[in-house]
């Protein structure tokens, strides 16, 4: 067993490892555009970002972001393609940054989705098929069609 201080300097550690692994990249000169961006960078489209109140300057340009997986631990990069996508496309929070690898999103998300059926079973098996869309505020048409797609092989 551990004492409380022993586990703070253990907690304080991993911090600064991590800080160390997040902290940002200098550009070296010859890195560097005409413009001063990176020339690896990506231009930003203003108009497509979302207003969402930050007090924070909006990006002129995505640059790759390095990042640990807090599922796995890996290190991957969050590209600046996949960042104007996110941030452009989807339009994700400017505040957000990605934190799982592609391989943890994709078992979490199937373990969300086999949770959701299983609730969805549940209420159906409970309450009948009426029941259920009513609990759920969908209509039997559309529970119908998520329990078909659910038992296709």
């Amino acid at each position: 067993m551990k004492s409380g201080r022993q586990r703070r300097t253990e907690i304080i550690g991993r911090r600064r490892a991590r800080s160390r692994a997040a902290a940002p990249q200098r550009l070296r000169p010859w890195a560097m555009a005409t413009d001063g961006r990176s020339r690896d960078s990506v231009p930003a489209d203003p108009a497509k970002l979302v207003h969402d109140n930050t007090y924070g300057a909006r990006p002129s340009f995505y640059l790759d972001r390095p990042f640990t997986c807090i599922d796995c631990g890996a290190n991957e990069v969050w590209t600046a393609s996949q960042q104007k996508w996110w941030y452009e496309e989807a339009k994700g929070k400017i505040a957000s940054a990605a934190n799982r690898c592609r391989d943890c999103r994709r078992k979490r998300r199937m373990r969300r989705s086999q949770e959701r059926r299983l609730h969805v079973e549940g209420l159906i098996a409970r309450y009948g098929i009426e029941g259920a869309a009513e609990k759920l505020q969908l209509d039997i048409g559309t529970l119908i069609d998520m329990r078909a797609r659910w038992l296709e092989p």
